[in-house]
């Protein structure tokens, strides 16, 4: 972490920016967009910048770069540190157009010293879910997609719903809990030696996106744990847009002020708890369970700025700015 700054790919930058530099010119390319992480990949559009000036440049970064939480792990230096945050600057002030795509980023990345920095989330692809046909379930199914780890920690949301089981025998008779994806040790063995949470709760490999579409149809809760982390506010998982298309009612582990919370909320679709909020977790279960019994399903709202055909005409519009 003390030597490859600002990644192991560094080595890439020289010999890609000699190559490139040829191409772009004897392409007479005019526009380039570079994505990182890797975070060589803007030095090597800031390389390309400098030696062609009217070259207009849009640095899309998919995660922070110094205020990234995985370099909190690489023990690094005051040096090194400051290092990835020169480089960083040099990228947000060289470049014409900065992306990035949570609103939590866009005013870090500004502070940062960003001139123009504008937010296109992640999203889903409408043509997916067209074909979702939702049907009545005989037992009350929470689902959660995607992996499970030491940042993201579903134990808050199963002690609600073990809690909720002991006190309620018709949810307890009905509640089914499926995770589907990979799962660390330490949260399987809490569920395997729990009496109440393993005859509740299975757990699903991995499995194809066309059969995790089908699954949608017959899920009644999404379960959403956010990771837990220095910036976890701006933290929105790409899976979160998928869930939202599906149509299914989304309860959330995480910062309930951040980022995927408000957009869980402003489409109606559900709610985001803290961690130590077990209360707020059985009242949502609970609620869900409710609406499960009467067949009814959340009344979202449009999402249609979250689909990929409107993402990418935002992006489109953006670039035809520079013309």
């Amino acid at each position: 972490g003390n030597f490859f700054i600002p990644d192991a790919r560094r080595f890439w930058i020289k010999p890609s920016v000699e190559y490139l530099n040829d191409f772009v010119q004897r392409n007479q390319i005019d526009k380039i967009i570079t994505t990182g992480p890797p975070h060589s990949i803007h030095l090597i559009g800031r390389g390309l910048k400098r030696k062609n000036t009217v070259l207009k440049w849009v640095a899309d970064f998919r995660d922070p770069w110094s205020e990234w939480d995985l370099l909190d792990t690489l023990q690094l230096s005051s040096w090194a540190r400051n290092r990835h945050k020169q480089l960083e600057r040099s990228v947000l002030q060289e470049a014409d157009l900065v992306l990035t795509v949570t609103p939590y980023y866009v005013k870090q990345f500004q502070q940062l010293g960003g001139k123009n920095v504008q937010l296109i989330t992640n999203g889903f692809d409408e043509d997916d879910f067209k074909s979702i046909q939702h049907q009545r379930t005989s037992k009350f199914t929470i689902r959660h997609i995607g992996g499970v780890d030491e940042l993201r920690d579903p134990r808050p949301a199963m002690l609600a719903i073990k809690s909720l089981c002991e006190q309620n025998a018709d949810f307890s008779n009905a509640v089914k809990i499926e995770f589907i994806g990979s799962v660390n040790a330490s949260f399987k063995n809490f569920i395997e030696q729990d009496t109440v949470l393993a005859l509740r709760v299975t757990f699903v490999n991995q499995l194809p996106h066309s059969e995790l579409l089908k699954l949608y149809g017959s899920t009644d809760v999404l379960l959403l744990v956010l990771a837990h982390a220095a910036h976890a506010a701006g933290n929105i998982p790409g899976k979160l847009f998928e869930y939202l298309a599906s149509g299914n009612e989304i309860i959330g582990v995480g910062a309930s002020d951040g980022d995927s919370a408000i957009i869980v909320r402003n489409a109606g679709a559900g709610v985001v708890h803290e961690p130590n909020d077990q209360k707020g977790f059985e009242t949502a279960f609970l609620k869900s369970f409710a609406h499960w019994k009467s067949g009814t399903k959340p009344d979202s709202k449009t999402l249609t700025n979250y689909s990929r055909r409107v993402l990418t005409d935002r992006l489109i519009a953006l670039l035809e700015a520079f013309d």
